[in-house]
């Protein structure tokens, strides 16, 4: 038997970019739907972060995910298991409210499980173990330690790769899972492999830690546990680095993120026409990056100070011509920076 694995898939990305929306449909319409046709593959594992969005998912999203993904498994009578992701929930400590429970686990062949689940595929063993946290640590660490033969999960796991140039500090570890044939985890969306670790990766780009890596999905053999990754060669980060001229294939970046680095700019007339050339291709966004070697760390010292924030916020209040308490208003001022940097460290998990 043949299983699809799909990693992180993250409908609703970056607030519903309808760039990142516009590949993603890409991927699922040109690449995956036609190889599941094509070798009559049945059934489909999903890794968590079925969504993107942990606070909420508007009608674009819905309806999307809906013609993309389950409209098609419905279409040709396939099942999809998988398991809730930490982007699937609303909540930091608990599973609860969790958004594939709420929008498509009433859907014909779509199962997401929020407890480790076993199930068994083919004469094999699987065990789906959602995001874990506090609510359910004892129960999925059990788990873990227990051992078997394939486990699913979204885990954070020390030391593998979480993009390029980063691995990951956690209290998992590697050695953790020995008792288990194989592993399979969502999460981290380079891919990356450990003894018997297999980290998937994402289907598609959608971010500039995306750029440098593999996107695509896997296909697992139940007959031996053997993995075959499906490449998607759609790719719209593009990193053009221009040194008084580049071969870089410009024909290809509609709709796309463009990063354009100079290293060396002599003929700037030359420099303008191929920004022409690139905007000509109707790119979502171009960013060009200068690189001003001139400015380095001797001589840029002596003009730039450096201030904290919150040293800027009682400045600011001391100049601003006021009767009432200026102390006051930088207790309240700065009660309000700490909430704002809390939350936005709450939501960054």
């Amino acid at each position: 038997m043949k299983i699809a694995i799909v990693g992180d898939t993250h409908f609703g990305a970056r607030n519903s970019n309808l760039t990142i929306q516009y590949w993603q449909e890409k991927f699922w319409t040109d690449v995956f739907w036609p190889y599941i046709d094509k070798h009559k593959i049945t059934t489909i594992i999903q890794t968590g972060d079925y969504f993107d969005n942990r606070k909420w998912i508007n009608l674009q999203t819905m309806a999307f995910q809906k013609k993309m993904f389950v409209n098609n498994l419905q279409k040709r009578n396939m099942k999809c298991y998988g398991i809730i992701g930490n982007h699937d929930i609303p909540l930091r400590y608990s599973l609860e409210n969790n958004s594939p429970s709420q929008i498509i686990n009433h859907e014909d062949g779509i199962e997401y499980y929020d407890k480790p689940t076993n199930i068994e595929l083919d004469g094999v063993n699987f065990t789906l173990v959602p995001w874990i946290c506090k609510e359910n640590e004892e129960q999925c660490n059990d788990v873990i330690k227990k051992g078997g033969e394939v486990l699913v999960g979204h885990f954070e796991i020390d030391g593998m790769l979480m993009h390029p140039g980063h691995t990951a500090r956690a209290e998992l570890k590697v050695s953790d899972f020995n008792e288990w044939k194989y592993v399979i985890s969502g999460h981290y969306h380079t891919q990356s492999q450990r003894g018997n670790i297999n980290y998937v990766g994402t289907p598609y780009q959608m971010n500039w830690n995306d750029a440098t890596g593999k996107n695509g999905f896997w296909i697992l053999d139940t007959t031996d546990l053997s993995m075959d990754f499906i490449q998607n060669n759609n790719t719209f980060f593009n990193k053009i680095y221009w040194e008084d001229g580049t071969d870089y294939n410009i024909d290809r970046l509609n709709n796309s993120f463009i990063k354009l680095i100079v290293r060396k700019k002599s003929d700037f007339e030359m420099f303008e026409k191929f920004v022409d050339k690139i905007n000509h291709q109707d790119p979502f966004e171009l960013k060009i990056i200068e690189s001003f070697e001139e400015y380095n760390e001797d001589n840029v010292g002596d003009m730039i100070k450096v201030i904290a924030t919150t040293d800027l916020i009682k400045e600011y209040i001391d100049d601003v011509a006021t009767e009432n308490s200026k102390e006051a208003i930088k207790k309240l001022m700065l009660e309000i920076y700490d909430d704002a940097l809390r939350m936005d460290e709450i939501d960054s998990i």
